[in-house]
């Protein structure tokens, strides 16, 4: 008796010595021999299936083959406990080889331009959680030898626990059909959700979460669903268009508005930007002026409207500035600290830095020319406390 269990444990060390040297040998060529078909066909198809392993994990079938041919030629007492061991790894290694393929499909999609609209990483991985989830299921039923039916019928009375585990994917899913369906977010795309301290660039966008890349270099991570739930600002469509906006004001002291003289008008007249400005408004003003007593009753022209008017024809010299889209020049509120005028236009260029420098361009010229308009930038008095 002790000779026949002795035999038998020879023969499974010798069957398993034997195994792993022919899936040794076997891998380790068929996986040279595709390596050097890849480089040669240069077929991408080939060359990300390789790098991804899905070659590599079908050899990963022959052990459990070979096994079950061997077991047909002997009798063993306890084959039954190989046989469910060799179950089990051929399972296990269908599902690796079936998440291989989608993560190759996943890969080769995004070298498409398309994926940065239609992203599949979250439906892939809502596959994934579902094969794992058979996966589960099948190893438990040929542990307890019973059929998988058995076992997904029992899983009935535990749905409430299964939605329960599974509530942020499922959640994702629908936000992430969501996301796609409407077009709301992409790879690239540039959003600001405050809520989650996000400001940056999308790198990725999962089953679960969407990573954004702020400008400081920092990741933040939003749960998906948080973005068809809560408000986010996305600036594709400023980067889409045909220029970023610039809008900023600077409060000019009332005290410094006045009316203009003739004889400063005629000054102003031979600047390019004003000269067909004040001809037009000098005639104008002549006509509507004629039959008025006093300079109360007349219409005059201020500085600050001047100011204004040659902004505005400034602003459409100005070769950074999309004059096709809207430009102009206007005043605000007043308040206590003086009266906003606000330049309100686009440029063209939207990149970050050089739109920066555009706006600073524009308020350094603005800055630089109010005192030869008679105007002056109000500026608030304020004295340190700890120094008095």
């Amino acid at each position: 008796m002790e000779n026949d269990v002795l035999k038998e444990w020879m023969q499974l060390i010798l069957m398993i010595a034997g195994l792993g040297i022919a899936y040794w040998a076997l891998r380790k060529w068929g996986l040279f021999i595709l390596k050097k078909v890849a480089a040669r066909t240069g077929s991408t198809w080939v060359t990300v299936l390789y790098e991804q392993g899905v070659f590599g994990k079908f050899f990963s079938l022959l052990p459990p083959v070979i096994v079950y041919t061997l077991l047909s030629f002997f009798d063993w007492k306890y084959e039954f406990v190989i046989y469910r061991v060799v179950d089990i790894w051929l399972v296990v290694v269908c599902l690796m080889i079936i998440v291989s393929l989608l993560d190759s499909v996943n890969r080769i999609y995004e070298s498409y331009p398309v994926s940065k609209d239609r992203p599949l990483t979250f439906f892939i991985q809502l596959i994934k959680v579902f094969l794992y989830s058979v996966t589960v299921i099948i190893i438990v039923s040929i542990l307890v030898n019973k059929s998988p039916m058995h076992l997904i019928v029992g899983l009935g009375a535990f749905a409430a626990v299964v939605l329960l585990i599974f509530k942020d994917s499922i959640l994702g899913f629908v936000a992430g059909i969501q996301l796609t369906a409407n077009n709301m977010i992409r790879i690239g795309d540039w959003i600001q959700m405050d809520k989650n301290h996000a400001d940056g660039t999308v790198m990725e966008v999962n089953l679960y979460t969407v990573k954004v890349q702020n400008w400081d270099m920092t990741i933040s991570t939003i749960p998906t669903y948080q973005l068809v739930s809560d408000s986010f600002t996305n600036w594709r469509g400023m980067e889409e268009s045909d220029g970023r906006r610039i809008m900023r004001s600077i409060n000019i002291d009332m005290h410094s508005v006045r009316f203009l003289s003739r004889e400063e008008l005629q000054k102003y007249a031979s600047s390019q930007f004003l000269k067909d400005y004040i001809g037009g408004m000098l005639r104008h003003l002549d006509d509507i002026n004629k039959n008025k007593q006093t300079v109360l009753d007349e219409r005059q022209l201020t500085n600050i409207g001047l100011f204004r008017s040659y902004m505005e024809a400034w602003l459409e010299a100005n070769q950074e500035i999309n004059t096709d889209m809207t430009h102009m020049v206007r005043q605000l509120q007043p308040g206590p600290t003086g009266m906003p005028v606000q330049i309100y236009c686009f440029s063209k260029n939207k990149e970050w830095v050089a739109y920066e420098k555009i706006q600073s361009d524009i308020f350094d010229h603005v800055m630089a020319v109010l005192p030869e308009f008679g105007l002056t930038a109000f500026e608030s008095l304020w004295t340190d406390s700890s120094l008095a």
